[in-house]
């Protein structure tokens, strides 16, 4: 994918967003040689402070894709831009910040781009969408995340229906095997749906119109009390091969582990066949893709091939553990729980863990604690060791797995990088 190169200030928008630009961009530098931070979450909470307008004028003239949902969204995005890549120049907030500044901020090294991939969270979902007017938005999931600070999973349902209302004009590619995100998008006059393996519905197991028990028939779902049900699809995943329009196949491959990384690239796809480009191509750079932000990286560590994983909350961990099942390589967990990870830990005994069970096994983080009665009561047999680099050295064989929260994995990647 053809790399944007760093825009100047002059090029872009009013004075307003000119002189934020440069100051966020000075503020960026400073956090960067402070060794504090990648920069760009500081850069674009001044960029916005100067110029609260900044996401409209850095988008202007971009035909934007936007991908939001609870579990997957950096990776899909990464994904959506290599499909994109295919066929035009395209830039992505691909350091991660997904709320509306941060955005702003990696718009501006937009450079000769035409299209932009933006990862965006979900509770900022209406926003971005009403400041950058997308061309498409790819809505995979919905469950349970930091309920101590972002909204209950029917409201954020709810505002995205309102969002999806409001821009009519938009294609929107939604995954309808998750109830909640096939209540958001039921009046989109431009849906693509996607029909993906069931995946974790544990909050959506009433219907989100009626409040009645959702009745579950195999991959499908229905409620008896209003008659909302699964809507019919236009693509379907059947174990590797997605299944389109007018008998189209597209087979699909990932470099990257895991059931749930073929279902977003199933959504990224579909996304690129909406638009008019060719889908086997896009498949082609999607199945390049092996590791995205440190996620499913293997380093070495601690005389180990080590494979890096992050899981965020109960689905996140539990499509992991699910992954993990036939593994038998030793595994070392990791659970903080600092704000960007919820304060709340009681999220855990929503998880599985007995696949683990006949496997070596450390808890580690600074709620290891927590983590190791949750495995306790799953007869999880393991040790609890504070340093997950100790964890690393004590494991058996040649290879391990780390799987962390969001804040533990990061700081793991903070000592891996200081270790090379």
């Amino acid at each position: 994918m053809p790399i944007a190169p760093l825009d100047t200030p002059r090029r872009l928008g009013s004075a307003r967003f000119r002189a934020g630009l440069a100051l966020a961009r000075g503020a960026g530098w400073l956090s960067r040689t402070a060794g504090v931070g990648s920069g760009t979450a500081l850069a674009g909470r001044v960029l916005q402070a100067v110029a609260p307008g900044c996401l409209a004028e850095a988008s202007a003239g971009l035909a934007s894709v936007l991908v939001s949902a609870t579990n997957g969204k950096t990776t899909t995005t990464a994904m959506v831009a290599a499909a994109l890549g295919t066929e035009h120049e395209v830039v992505s907030n691909s350091l991660g910040n997904n709320m509306t500044a941060g955005i702003a901020e990696a718009l501006t090294h937009r450079g000769g781009a035409t299209h932009a991939a933006i990862e965006v969270d979900e509770a900022h979902l209406p926003s971005v969408m009403e400041a950058t007017r997308p061309v498409g938005v790819v809505l995979m999931n919905l469950s349970r995340d930091q309920l101590d600070r972002v909204s209950e999973v029917r409201r954020i349902a709810d505002r995205w229906r309102e969002a999806i209302a409001a821009h009519p004009e938009c294609t929107v590619v939604a995954n309808v095997s998750d109830p909640m995100i096939a209540y958001a998008v039921e009046a989109a006059p431009k849906l693509v749906a996607v029909e993906l393996p069931a995946g974790w519905r544990l909050d959506a197991t009433v219907c989100p119109r009626c409040d009645t028990p959702l009745a579950f028939t195999g991959e499908s779902y229905s409620c008896p009390g209003c008659g909302f049900s699964q809507p019919e699809a236009q693509w379907r995943l059947r174990g590797t091969t997605l299944e389109g329009p007018q008998g189209l196949t597209v087979p699909l491959a990932t470099a990257l582990p895991g059931a749930f990384n073929l279902s977003n690239a199933a959504m990224a796809v579909a996304l690129a066949g909406s638009l008019g480009l060719d889908v086997r191509a896009a498949a082609e750079a999607i199945a390049e893709i092996a590791e995205v932000k440190g996620r499913f990286a293997r380093r070495r560590v601690a005389g180990r091939v080590v494979t890096l994983l992050m899981a965020k909350n109960p689905a996140g961990w539990q499509a992991t553990v699910a992954m993990l099942a036939g593994d038998q390589r030793p595994v070392v967990l990791a659970i903080n729980a600092e704000i960007a990870d919820g304060r709340d830990t009681s999220w855990l005994y929503d998880v599985d863990f007995t696949p683990l069970a006949s496997r070596q096994v450390f808890a580690c983080g600074r709620r290891r604690h927590d983590l190791s009665t949750r495995l306790g009561y799953d007869g999880v047999k393991h040790a609890c060791l504070e340093s997950e680099l100790e964890a690393i050295s004590s494991c058996g064989g040649a290879e391990a797995v780390y799987v962390g929260n969001y804040t533990a994995f990061q700081a793991m990647r903070k000592r891996i990088g200081r270790q090379g």
